[in-house]
């Protein structure tokens, strides 16, 4: 089912956590969908969890710490696109200005080689990316609210 809320989140709907060295936040839509999001809420609470863990280290670490590529790894070098690896999921992010990484979608893996629809996954994650930016660049995309 697709929800669609036509309306920006607030903070406290896109930040995901806020570390000591990265804030880590879900992308959303122009029509607020946070397509990370509805996929971390679909999972399990131990395969979010095992999420979460990930992304605290990640966050709370000092610049240069690289975690191991069986739980973070670049997926797509051109694009700039990488890939938290909690269990079978792979949670598609990128790397913004502001010390920010930014969940854009995820996938559940089906075998070693990604597939065609695990490929195009990857490339709406880049998708994503260039719409964020172009939004962050036109000040829509954490423009205050009235």
């Amino acid at each position: 089912m697709i929800t669609s809320y036509c309306r920006r989140p607030g903070p406290e709907e896109f930040i995901y956590y806020d570390g000591l060295t990265f804030r880590i936040e879900w992308y959303y839509a122009a029509d607020g969908r946070m397509p990370g999001r509805e996929c971390y809420l679909a999972l399990d609470e131990i395969d979010q969890e095992r999420l979460d863990k990930i992304v605290k280290y990640l966050a709370d670490s000092p610049f240069g710490v690289q975690l191991p590529k069986s739980l973070y790894r670049v997926e797509d070098a051109a694009n700039k696109i990488y890939a938290f690896k909690p269990r079978a999921e792979r949670f598609f992010n990128f790397i913004a200005a502001g010390r920010r990484i930014v969940i854009t979608n995820a996938y559940r893996k089906h075998s070693q080689k990604m597939g065609k629809t695990d490929l195009d996954k990857l490339k709406t994650a880049a998708v994503h990316r260039e719409d964020y930016l172009r939004r962050v660049g036109n000040g829509t995309y954490y423009e205050t609210r009235a």
